[in-house]
């Protein structure tokens, strides 16, 4: 199965592409849980079976979860990129443990269930002190994660562009997509964890909302520890094309 993505500089094919990712770690309650909803196991490398929702037939849940599936459970920090002319996968994991080097954990409060535009996602508690400087802190990781890790990203083509609907970006957001190669980052940027594909204009949403938080009611009053990032491959030559972990590393504190 050859990609859209296949093939973008003059014939030579880019075969993997790669992204530095939040992922809860794996014994949580939040990574199993999230993992089933989007029926796959993204670190362990396999499929999980989806729950049953009222008013949702196993079908239609699956249908709505494909492209999360094929991203896996995550929060991005970067988001996937192809690796600049003279740069390697080893080069990358070498400059990514320096990162991880005197990071602090970060602890949200909690999590809610919220639909962002089109689409659902998990997103930190804000309405406390405490929450308010998680985010904080989180947006901060996520804009240090940008910039460290530029120097490896090659510059986006046209048909990378294109796929961001630059027409329906604010000019803040266009400028953000030709410097860093995504329109959501720093002032832009919001974290939070996928949980669905984008749903179709006026779909009725309710039934879905509230079966996600139902699905995920007692771990969203949880404490959510920030202490590592993951990195992530997805090799275009693969049918599918899903992201799988490629490593873990943990905040290394000094």
């Amino acid at each position: 199965m050859r990609s859209s993505w296949f093939d973008r500089r003059g014939g030579r094919g880019v075969n993997a592409r790669y992204a530095v990712y939040f992922v809860p770690e794996p014994e949580t309650a939040l990574a199993k849980l999230g993992s089933a909803l989007l029926g796959r196991d993204s670190e362990a490398g396999h499929p999980v079976p989806q729950p049953r929702f009222p008013g949702f037939p196993e079908e239609k849940l699956r249908a709505l979860t494909v492209d999360a599936r094929r991203y896996g459970l995550h929060a991005t920090l970067k988001a996937p990129f192809f690796l600049k002319q003279g740069m390697t996968e080893r080069d990358l994991l070498f400059f990514a443990d320096k990162f991880v080097m005197g990071r602090q954990p970060i602890v949200l409060p909690g999590l809610a269930v919220k639909r962002i535009g089109s689409f659902f996602a998990l997103v930190p508690s804000g309405e406390t002190p405490e929450g308010q400087e998680a985010i904080q802190r989180i947006n901060a990781l996520a804009a240090d994660a940008v910039s460290f890790f530029d120097p490896f990203r090659a510059a986006p083509s046209e048909q990378e562009i294109a796929r961001r609907h630059p027409e329906n970006l604010s000019a803040r957001q266009r400028a953000l997509l030709i410097e860093w190669g995504y329109p959501y980052v720093f002032d832009e940027y919001r974290f939070h964890i996928t949980l669905t594909d984008r749903l179709r204009e006026g779909a009725e949403t309710r039934p879905l909302e509230e079966s996600l938080r139902t699905h995920f009611g007692q771990v969203c009053n949880e404490r959510v520890s920030v202490s590592s990032i993951c990195f992530y491959k997805q090799s275009l030559r693969d049918t599918g094309c899903e992201f799988m972990l490629l490593k873990r590393l943990h905040f290394q504190k000094t």
